[in-house]
């Protein structure tokens, strides 16, 4: 899997700027787990693409991505001012589709492996519940990508709220387009082009893996 694909794929805040103190070993070592879980199921993944197919590399993905994020947090981010006019059934509904997209979309990108690896580099404090962790994706004769993971506490779990892929927040990205999108057309444009995505994906690699 080349740059350009993993570029591509930038599942949060704003870029914020980040405090230069160190992080606390307890907080960066709990939070690194969540991390650690999620880079090492997509390199499996990647390295059993082709056997697995799109449909195992998502049933092997969903629990992992549902454990590891928390996406109540990303959709409140992710449509602004929006997010307080729904009503509790439309905000479950978001909650459910943005989930299954980012899982469809890991299946769909992280689909053959090229020598590709994670490697931690550090931790920052961003405030007392929330840290920023950092990584490089190293893969043969490219040149590495930097992963910045936010994550954030929840009742004493940590979970990723964001990734920032050589300084593209995945976050911004979403809140522009979804709020974008209901502006526009409405909330319920907004469901049906993030089922439309998900299909797209199911399709386009039904055959092919």
């Amino acid at each position: 899997m080349g740059k350009t694909m993993f570029l591509r794929f930038i599942l949060g805040l704003f870029l914020i700027a980040l405090s230069p103190l160190s992080v606390a070993a307890d907080a960066a070592t709990e939070a690194k787990k969540n991390v650690d879980l999620l880079n090492s199921t997509l390199i499996e993944v990647m390295k059993e693409a082709k056997q697995l197919g799109y449909e195992g590399r998502y049933k092997k993905l969903e629990p992992v991505v549902k454990e590891v994020f928390e996406f109540e947090a990303v959709s409140q981010i992710a449509l602004g001012n929006h997010w307080k006019k729904l009503d509790r059934q439309q905000k479950t509904a978001f909650i459910e589709k943005l989930t299954d997209l980012s899982i469809a979309t890991y299946a769909a990108q992280f689909n053959d492996h090229s020598g590709e690896e994670f490697k931690y580099d550090s931790a920052q404090d961003m405030k007392s519940d929330r840290v920023l962790l950092r990584y490089f994706l190293t893969s043969p004769n490219e040149k590495p990508i930097k992963f910045e993971y936010i994550v954030n506490e929840f009742n004493g779990q940590w979970r990723i709220i964001n990734i920032i892929v050589d300084g593209i927040s995945d976050l911004a990205l979403k809140k522009a387009q979804y709020t974008s999108v209901i502006d526009r057309e409405g909330f319920d444009s907004l469901l049906n082009k993030l089922s439309q995505k998900i299909a797209d994906y199911s399709s386009n690699n039904s055959t092919s893996g």
